[in-house]
């Protein structure tokens, strides 16, 4: 006879990663709470999760990573606190059944879980049909961690959310229905009602293909988009602040202006690469990496206003104004926020060490370099009358000199 295996929801990311559920008849019916439920993907991928919940924060994760061997997985229930590495639940009553481990490229792990009903920061209806999950993968290379509780597992690569109709879930009495499944020709399947770019059914070979061509565009947008954004906020920036203090020539507010407006230039074309990264393939914009590169880049629209406004009435006055202080921390309190933004970043992209460190040195030594010759010039440009710190020649046409006494260098940003 043969053995038809009822209730199974199948969903599939477009990373290959399959997560399925079964609600025994004796759970729907109320007498016990267990549920089962696997999680399948290659072994490419360093960890693979399913949460119930609609967000990390206050969600109940389960992962799964190579362990020391090599050859099996570790489950790791966890809580989730936010947009951070979840915490070890260690009162999750979950048990790895028979049919769990890494072969043939696969790495599978088949769960039941007693304790999936209620987690504390939250609870989930098995009789719902409209149960939501979370879900999140990450590529690399294994972990190879025997410990359930294992630190330092890093960003995911993607994730996103399923809705699963667990009344199409419900059936069996199966101990571990997935093994039998794999043991059976004959599957009672029901697609769920995945959302961001997870997809459902049996087979997404062209899902993922479309992922893949994605994935290859969405790194190389973030390549350029650190390295124009890394130019703007912790080389050109401070370099225009720090050439109008530190040289005294003809024509020097216009060298600055036209660095900051390269500057900017490279900001807007990163803002427009940030974005797209952001939405591609998985909404990322709710971290408060592109938050704050969104607000940075949009209030930096006002700064040149704010230096022509300064410039103009410098030479009506001969001193400095409510515009120059303006103009001066304006600049300095957002370019410093972009220079930290540019740290968070490389955070979210999941950089190297090495990566981390190189910009940390090269953004620090630009920032310190700055505001050394900032200070330097207040300092000088305290013993002044009206704050200024030296002057400015403009030729005119005729070739005779317009001085403007005085313009202050520390009214510029």
């Amino acid at each position: 006879m043969k053995l038809k295996l009822l209730g199974v929801v199948l969903a599939i990311d477009a990373n290959s990663a399959c997560y399925k559920v079964n609600v025994p008849e004796a759970t729907a019916s109320g007498s016990q709470q267990d549920i089962y439920f696997q999680i399948e993907g290659p072994s490419s991928l360093q960890w693979i999760g399913l949460g119930q919940g609609n967000r990390m924060k206050d969600s109940n994760i389960f992962m799964i990573y190579a362990d020391d061997s090599g050859t099996n997985v570790t489950l790791s229930p966890r809580s989730g606190t936010g947009e951070q590495e979840p915490n070890f639940n260690q009162n999750a009553k979950v048990s790895l059944l028979e049919g769990s481990g890494i072969a043939n490229g696969k790495m599978t792990a088949n769960v039941r879980c007693s304790s999936c009903a209620d987690w504390g920061a939250g609870s989930m209806d098995f009789t719902s049909s409209n149960t939501q999950w979370i879900w999140a993968v990450k590529g690399g290379p294994p972990v190879k961690s025997s410990s359930p509780s294992y630190s330092g597992l890093r960003h995911h690569d993607s994730s996103g959310s399923l809705t699963f109709d667990l009344t199409v879930a419900k059936g069996g009495n199966s101990l571990n229905p997935f093994a039998t499944q794999a043991a059976t020709s004959g599957t009672a399947s029901s697609a769920s009602s995945p959302t961001s770019s997870a997809s459902s059914g049996s087979g997404n070979t062209g899902a993922s293909t479309s992922f893949d061509n994605i994935r290859q565009k969405r790194e190389r947008a973030t390549i350029a988009h650190g390295a124009v954004m890394g130019l703007a906020f912790a080389l050109l920036f401070p370099l225009g602040s720090i050439l109008i203090r530190v040289f005294s020539f003809s024509g020097l507010i216009w060298v600055h202006a036209a660095t900051q407006m390269v500057a900017y230039a490279l900001a807007i074309a990163g803002l427009g690469l940030g974005v797209w990264i952001a939405l591609n393939p998985f909404r990322m914009i709710d971290h408060r990496h592109p938050i704050l590169g969104l607000i940075v880049i949009s209030l930096l629209v006002i700064q040149p206003f704010l230096g022509m406004v300064h410039h103009n009435v410098f030479k009506r006055t001969n001193q400095r104004s409510f515009w120059s202080t303006a103009h001066v921390w304006y600049g300095r309190v957002l370019i410093t926020i972009g220079i930290i933004n540019g740290g968070l970043g490389l955070e979210l992209s999941d950089n190297t060490t090495k990566g981390e460190i190189g910009y940390g040195v090269v953004a620090g030594i630009m920032w310190v370099t700055w505001m050394a010759v900032a200070v330097r010039n207040d300092l000088k440009s305290g013993s002044r009358r009206g704050g200024d710190s030296g002057e400015m020649a403009l030729e005119s046409k005729g070739g005779s000199e317009d001085r403007i006494k005085g313009h202050s260098r520390d009214g510029v940003a």
